[in-house]
């Protein structure tokens, strides 16, 4: 038997500021380390993505991570076919 997903809460959501990279996905990114960095990303359904960097690759970071969602994206594009 199939489990039933429900959406994320948008109060879930928005601990993941940053919008504007792929439609659908919330992404964040905080410091672990001193000058060490987790990325995260996650979808309305609970998808997720993430990668740690040094400080100087935050935002390269964030586009790879960013890939890294549309890949996940592409995959349940595929299933669905």
């Amino acid at each position: 038997m199939k489990k039933v997903v429900e959406p994320l809460s948008d109060s879930t959501l928005s601990m993941y500021p940053i919008k504007d990279l792929i439609e659908g996905w919330h992404f964040r990114y905080h410091e672990i380390s001193n000058g060490a960095y987790r990325v995260e990303g996650i979808d309305k359904w609970g998808h997720t993505v993430s990668r740690t960097c040094s400080d100087p690759e935050l935002e390269k970071t964030l586009k790879l991570c960013a890939n890294d969602a549309l890949e996940i994206e592409k995959e349940i594009r595929e299933k669905k076919l």
